[in-house]
This record gives C-alpha cells, sequence and structure tokens, in this order.
C-alpha cells in the first residue's frame, strides 16, 4: 500500500498542473527521448547502523542504464513524462562489523570480523516524473519509479568470529550466498534535470534515484539491515 500511494503522488501532481494550465497554447506537445547511461551509487543499509564499524573498501559495477521517454508538455513550462528503463545497479564492498546479526547455512549468531559482498540487480522500470522548463534548453524534473527485478546476486565472503550463544566460534573464509531471496521488485523518489547544450537534440541527463523499499522481503533475516537502492545516473542522449 505504501508503494501504490508514493507512486500515485506524481500521477495527481500531473492532473493538477494540467488542469492550472488547461487555457495554455502549448498543451499536447509531445518530446521523445532516448538515453544511455552509467549508474553510480550503492545498495545500503539507511541510516548506516553502528553496528558497520567502517567501510573498507567500495567499488562499483559498470552498471548501464538504457531508457525511453515519453514527455507531454502541458504548458510552455510544465510536463509530464513516462518510459521504460532497462538497468543495471550494483557493486562490491567490504565492510568491518561488530555484533552483526546474521543468519546463513549452519552459521547463527552475532558476527564480529570482515564481510566482503558483490551484488548486482537487474531492472526493468517504470519511471513518473513532472517536469519544469527553467530554461528553453533547461529542465528539471521530479517522481517516482517502479522496477521489476529480471535478475539479482547477492553473495560475499565472511571471515571473523560468530557467536550464536554458547560463546563464540570462528569463521573462516565463509561464503553466502542470497542471491535466491531478493525482493522481485524496487520503488522510489527520483529527481534530476535535462540540459541541451549544443542544440535541440543532443541532451545531457543527470538524475538521482532513492529506493524506499529492501531490495530483500520483509521476511528475510539472513542480516539485519534493509538494503535499499541509492544510485545516481549520468546519461547522454537524443531528443527526437
Amino acid at each position: 500500500m505504501r508503494i501504490i500511494k508514493i507512486l500515485i503522488i506524481p500521477i495527481i501532481l500531473a492532473i493538477l498542473v494540467q488542469t492550472a494550465f488547461a487555457e495554455e497554447k502549448h498543451i499536447g506537445f509531445w518530446d521523445f527521448f532516448a538515453k544511455i547511461g552509467i549508474n553510480l551509487g550503492g545498495t545500503m543499509p539507511r541510516p548506516m547502523p553502528n553496528s558497520i564499524s567502517k567501510v573498507e573498501s567500495y567499488s562499483p559495477n559498470l552498471n548501464p542504464a538504457i531508457e525511453a521517454e515519453a514527455l507531454k508538455w502541458l504548458s510552455k513550462k510544465v510536463g509530464v513524462s513516462t518510459g521504460l528503463r532497462f538497468e543495471n545497479k550494483g557493486m562490491k564492498s567490504t565492510a568491518s562489523v561488530k555484533e552483526y546479526s546474521m543468519n546463513f547455512g549452519d552459521f547463527h549468531g552475532k558476527f564480529r570480523g570482515t564481510v566482503d559482498t558483490e551484488m548486482s540487480f537487474n531492472y526493468l522500470g517504470l519511471p513518473i516524473s513532472a517536469h519544469y522548463a527553467l530554461m528553453e534548453n533547461f529542465f528539471v524534473y521530479a517522481g517516482a519509479y517502479y522496477a521489476y527485478l529480471l535478475n539479482g546476486k547477492f553473495k560475499g565472503i565472511s571471515d571473523g568470529s560468530m557467536n550464536g550463544g554458547n560463546g563464540p566460534f570462528e569463521i573462516k573464509h565463509e561464503e553466502y550466498d542470497f542471491s535466491n531471496e531478493l525482493r522481485n521488485h524496487d520503488a522510489g523518489l527520483c529527481l534530476g534535470l535535462n540540459f541541451l547544450p549544443y542544440n535541440e537534440h543532443f541532451l545531457l541527463s543527470l538524475d538521482f534515484n532513492y529506493g524506499l523499499v529492501s531490495v530483500f522481503p520483509n521476511d528475510f533475516n539472513g542480516i539485519e539491515d534493509d538494503m535499499q537502492n541509492v544510485y545516481g545516473k549520468f546519461s547522454v542522449g537524443y531528443l527526437f
């Protein structure tokens, strides 16, 4: 229900905006975009819990994004858009943790040590945004997105000690894999800008996407934290 409410907000805003500008001459004008870009960011708990002592290393995956978008201008300044987006999100990280709840394989309890994690997600997404033109070649937008998980990977290696209630015992290079327990969708908010720097066709785009749901379902207990997708994207595109 929470996700549905989030996704409905931009639609309601678009309807209200369309009513307010109903007498404008530019109603009904369409723009069509094709974009290709790169996602940079991470899948992480927000806020960062005290049980994560330090992020030792981080490296983003090569996360391409391809999207097509249709934008309808409701006035000279205001428009709404939707489209389809195929994108990858993912990263690799090493973190030092203490008293961190984990359940994998035969090991259950509070873990202390280092966790190497590798994750990758392929999504088919549906963004919905409201746009405002600051200038003829520069406009900003905000909205929401829903994405369906086509396939995903979340696995890693732990080194340290586990306390399951009967005293700590050593864990050495123990692998875990939660890939089959991922949530099959993502949803969140987006904010960005489009810029036409040279002519009316070549497009540069920057946006920020903040996931509002965990990549794991509510009943998942492999790790103690919700993990949300928080990514920025740089894209180049063509305005038809």
